[in-house]
């Protein structure tokens, strides 16, 4: 008889996959996603078949497909399935993947996915392992889960279960009995089954032969060969046509039938790896003809298979045949020897089987007991769920209690607000006049300031051409007089002042001019290096003697789009403050360039008297000196401050540089 054990899952799962699939995906993750699953999932056996399922259920819940996630959860639990090492670990993986199957398959309303996992899996697991309690029991519960459920296929699909664990256990009538009955429901419903009807034809017919009853055959055969769909089923059907006629004493025609056969397996490559069923008959019709030579040595070829995958329930099967045979040609010791080997072997499977039974039995009770305190948590469950439920509407009830005391208290503060609402009108409409007061009030001070600016501005340009012309004549006067001391030194008293003067000037000038927030800096080709040599030119009469100054440039050339004048006019008030407060030492200005943030950080370092920490931010603040004696107004460095800012950039201390004073200016590179 034919064992209905599941074929390959990679088989299965392609041919159902359309079908099982709730969601429309694009075509092109399809064939990525079934060339994934060619090149991975060769061997489930292979230990990374569980990240590369991990890796499909990505994917399937990435795209919101539910056959990829089925393949990936099939495929871990085919893994554990197939997989021959673990022990109970492994039935316990088994038994979670299987409801993890299952209980997926309930939520995309897939009862084709849920029965499968059940029958083919964890009961198919159980008759593997020999546990046909176990199996019977987990039968019995699909079959009631598919009569609630009024669903035929699954109770076909529950009497197979039943056919081939008593066919397992040699229960051949009581197993013929279950496969009549699933025929039956294929024959009235019509049912689509996975793995085909046409087996159960051909092995019902099969155990009519074997038990006595070939008259009952032909009927069953001819349906088998009517659904075959593949040159496997029908094969199969010819096979027993063979034991058929063997059973009737007619050889010619069993020989015909059974070289039909031969040839179908030399015509189509894949019948091969099922060949063993057509040895099992062809050694079944040599014993029958008398020819047992032959029949031996296909017997020989089929044990010698066994033993090198190491199969002894296979291997002692074909030795009781062998056994058979070997007395039927009268070598009674050497059958003798293999029936004591069977039999010592039989009974070593007797007590296992006794073993597996009782444990099998305690698993059973075990399953009840929990089962039932299962039901008993559920009782307890539905008590606690059911006095929450009052407790809820306790609550409820006071909630509304609360409720419409709310909405009184609401109608109360409602007249209250009502009121107020009324005053804060009359309120507003003061505040509204009061706006229009602030606004013209606002607008005569911006006019102010306008006028103050434009009188600063004016101011400023009117004191700037005397003090000029002041600077001018001073310098020639110190020309003239440069063989009198004392007149060059009251003339050089004089163009130092002045200078000073014109400073305060340009000072406040430009406070009146880049306060103003439309003011807008003109912006072009800067030559960078010739920016240090002009401000160094500018400084040189506030250097004190013996104060070295150094210009160390990054590049030779550097050219970028900013303002040179107000790049120049820092630097100059940096240089400048340098070098009041450094009596010796040095001064030097560098510049780096960092390209990915786009900026040009200018460094203007002396080895002065320094700034002290607290003092470091007020600096920047208008007229503000550290020294109130010293020369100038205070607005160098807050004219410098805004200068940066509007170029994109900063102006700051370097706290860390503790031997003077370090002023880091950074401008945008455009």
């Amino acid at each position: 008889m034919h064992k209905v054990y599941p074929i390959c899952i990679a088989l299965l799962l392609f041919i159902a996959r359309d079908s099982f699939s709730q969601n429309k995906v694009d075509s092109t993750y399809i064939k990525e996603r079934d060339a994934y699953y060619s090149s991975h999932f060769a061997s489930f056996a292979d230990t990374n078949v569980l990240a590369y399922a991990d890796t499909l259920l990505m994917m399937g819940k990435k795209h919101n497909d539910d056959a990829t996630i089925k393949l990936a959860m099939g495929a871990k639990l085919d893994h554990y399935y197939y997989n021959d090492t673990g022990g109970e670990s492994r039935t316990d993986s088994v038994i979670a993947w299987v409801n993890r199957l299952k209980a997926f398959a309930r939520s995309v309303n897939n009862d084709e996915l849920f029965y499968w996992a059940w029958a083919n899996r964890l009961i198919n697991y159980y008759l593997k392992a020999g546990e046909y309690n176990l199996a019977l029991s987990e039968t019995e519960k699909m079959f009631q889960s598919a009569q609630k459920d009024q669903s035929q296929t699954s109770i076909a699909e529950s009497y197979s279960a039943l056919a081939n664990i008593y066919g397992a256990k040699g229960l051949k009538k009581k197993s013929l009995e279950f496969m009549l009955q699933e025929i039956e429901l294929f024959e009235k419903y019509n049912l689509e089954k996975r793995y085909h009807i046409t087996f159960k034809y051909s092995d019902a017919a099969k155990i009519y032969v074997e038990t006595g009853q070939p008259e009952k055959a032909p009927e069953l055969l001819e349906k088998a060969i009517k659904y075959a769909k593949t040159p496997y089923h029908l094969v199969s059907a010819k096979l027993v046509y063979v034991l058929y006629y063997l059973s009737l004493g007619n050889t010619v025609e069993a020989q015909r039938i059974l070289e039909e056969c031969r040839q179908m397996y030399v015509d189509d490559p894949i019948l091969q790896r099922h060949y063993h069923y057509f040895q099992e008959v062809e050694i079944n019709f040599y014993c029958t003809i008398g020819d047992y030579d032959k029949a031996l040595l296909i017997l020989e070829s089929r044990m010698q298979e066994f033993e090198e995958v190491d199969d002894v329930v296979s291997l002692m099967s074909l030795k009781k045949v062998k056994a058979d045979i070997l007395w039927d040609m009268n070598q009674k010791e050497a059958a003798a020897d293999l029936y004591r080997e069977y039999l010592t072997y039989q009974k070593k499977e007797r007590e296992i089987s006794e073993e597996k039974s009782t444990s099998e039995f305690a698993t059973i009770l075990n399953l009840q007991q929990l089962n039932a305190e299962k039901t008993a948590l559920e009782k307890r469950s539905q008590e606690k769920q059911l006095s929450n439920t009052r407790i809820i509407v306790f609550l409820l009830v006071c909630v509304l209690i609360i409720f419409m005391i709310f909405l009184y208290y609401q109608r109360k503060s409602h007249k209250k607000l009502k009121k107020l609402s009324n005053n804060l009108i009359e309120k507003n409409q003061i505040l509204l006049d009061s706006e229009k007061e602030l606004r013209k009030a606002k607008e005569i001070a911006e006019q102010s300031s306008q006028m103050k600016t434009k009188f600063l501005q004016n101011m400023s340009h009117e004191i700037r051409t005397p003090l000029n012309a002041i600077v001018g004549f001073s310098d020639l006067i110190a020309i003239l007089f440069s063989e009198n001391k004392e007149a060059e030194e009251y003339a050089s008293i004089i163009t130092l002042n002045s200078g000073l003067l014109l400073k305060l000037i340009h000072d406040v000038f430009d406070i009146s001019e880049i306060e103003d927030t439309t003011y807008e800096f003109k912006i072009g080709p800067v030559d960078i290096n010739y920016c240090y040599i002009t401000s160094i030119e500018k400084t040189k009469i506030f250097i004190q003697k013996g104060v070295q100054v150094n210009f160390h440039p990054s590049c030779k050339n550097l050219i970028i789009n900013s303002n040179s004048e107000r790049i120049i006019q820092v630097l100059e008030n940096l240089l400048g403050n340098a070098g009041k407060f450094t009596s010796e030492g040095s001064i030097t200005l560098e510049y780096e360039v960092h390209e990915e943030e786009k900026q040009l950080i200018f460094k203007v370092t002396d080895t002065g008297i320094g700034i002290p920490i607290d003092q470091q931010e007020n600096i920047f603040e208008r007229f503000v000196k550290l020294d109130d004696f010293s020369q100038g107004t205070g607005l160098g460095l807050y004219i410098s401050r805004i200068i940066a800012e509007k170029l994109g950039g900063y102006l700051i201390v370097d706290k860390d540089y503790t031997d003077g004073a370090r002023f880091i200016f950074c401008v945008a590179m455009l």
